[in-house]
Formats: structure tokens, C-alpha cells, sequence
């Protein structure tokens, strides 16, 4: 009686380790190819650590000893940074929340808002702010020299690894573009394209102006202990 009993259930065993092997033989096989190398862009030494150059920059800035406050500097330069930082905001709501950072990357080519008047808004806002704080804390001295020279080269520097990324990658249409957009000097023409708002672009930036609040913290500190001891 047993055995008549199981020789039912083996059968039915059976059948249903034959369905099994009849679906898993209909599924494709699945392999997945891991690329044999790193395909990401190359990151040169300079763009890695970019922020890290500037913050050296500024430190040897607040080592030297502070110059005294004149009007006229002081009000041509402050104005100077004001319209810095509205550029790079303006800049900002174009590019959104991408940023490049220690990689380089462009998932779209930007071409319209503050990048439809020049190239790189942002590094023209960059040297314009680091210009405004070597002055408003050096004066005018000759001490000014290589500071301007070390950070027009450096920003151009950067701005040309960025050329040459994003004509690698786009091409004809970056062609077009850097044949009537220049680097550095807007052009008279509003290209429209999509941005965010002005409090989303301050919200992104948000490491820069905590890194340019420290800098000016630290220059106007220098300037009351400078006073004070003099």
C-alpha cells in the first residue's frame, strides 16, 4: 500500500522538476560586463584640488599684514564683488544643481542664460571676487602683482581643461557655440533656456558662500587686530 501510495507523488515530483528545467532553460542567460578600465575623464592634479590651491592662496593673502581702509577702494571693489556674486547666482540657476566638482562631468551642454552671454561665468565671477578681497586687503601696494597674475593664470587654466572636455565630448555643437560666445567678455544677447530659482542657486552654492564668508570673516578680523596692535 505505501508503495502505491508514493508512486503518485514521485511522478508528480517529477513532472514539476521537468517544468523547472523547461523555464529556467527559456530564461536568457544574464551576463552583466564590467568595463576593463576606468572610462571616467581624466582629473587633472590642478581641478582635483582646486579648492584646496585657492584656500592656500588665501591663507598666505591673511598672513600678510593689512592695509588700511581708503574710501575709494573700498567702494569700487566692494561693488566689484556685489556684481561677482550676482553673477555666479545668475550662473548658477543656468547650470542648477550639477556641479563638477572633483570630477569632470557635463550631462548637458549649457548654453543659454548667463553661459548664452560668455563661456565660463563662473570662473570670471571667481577671479572678479578674489580680486575684490586681495585689494579691499592689501590696498594698492605692489604686493597686488602676484596675486592677480596667480589667480587670472589660474583661472584660465581651468577654463581651458573645460574647453577642451567639453569640446571632446560635444563636438561641432561646442564649436558653435565658442565660435560666438567668448570666454570672458559677455556678449550683448539673452539666450533663453530653463533655470532655477535665485534661492535654489544660493541653496547649490552653498560650500562656496560658507568658504567666502570665512575668508571675509578672517580678512575683516585681521583688519580690527591689525588697527588695534598698530
Amino acid at each position: 500500500m505505501d508503495g502505491q501510495i508514493n508512486q503518485p507523488n514521485n511522478q508528480q515530483e517529477n513532472v514539476t522538476a521537468e517544468v523547472k528545467t523547461q523555464e529556467q532553460a527559456a530564461k536568457p542567460e544574464v551576463q552583466v560586463n564590467f568595463p576593463a578600465e576606468d572610462t571616467r575623464p581624466s582629473r587633472p592634479f590642478a581641478y582635483r584640488y582646486r579648492g584646496v590651491i585657492l584656500a592656500i592662496a588665501a591663507i598666505v593673502l591673511l598672513i600678510l599684514p593689512p592695509a588700511d581702509l581708503t574710501i575709494v577702494p573700498f567702494l569700487i571693489f566692494i561693488n566689484v564683488m556685489i556684481i561677482a556674486v550676482y553673477l555666479r547666482i545668475r550662473a548658477r540657476q543656468a547650470i542648477g544643481d550639477h556641479s563638477r566638482r572633483t570630477t569632470q562631468d557635463a550631462p548637458v551642454l549649457v548654453t543659454w542664460g548667463a553661459y548664452g552671454r560668455m563661456r565660463h561665468p563662473l570662473y570670471v565671477s571667481n577671479i572678479a571676487i578674489a580680486v575684490a578681497i586681495v585689494v579691499l586687503h592689501l590696498g594698492i601696494s605692489w604686493l597686488l602683482i602676484p596675486f592677480f597674475v596667480f589667480v587670472y593664470a589660474f583661472g584660465v587654466y581651468l577654463s581651458k581643461l573645460d574647453d577642451h572636455y567639453l569640446e571632446k565630448r560635444y563636438g561641432d555643437e561646442w564649436r558653435l557655440w565658442a565660435m560666438h560666445t567668448n570666454p570672458f567678455i559677455p556678449r550683448e544677447i539673452h539666450v533663453p533656456g530653463p533655470i532655477c530659482s535665485a534661492k535654489q542657486a544660493i541653496i547649490s552654492d552653498m560650500y562656496t558662500w560658507i568658504w567666502l564668508a570665512l575668508v571675509i570673516g578672517l580678512m575683516l578680523f585681521r583688519k580690527i587686530d591689525f588697527i588695534l596692535w598698530a
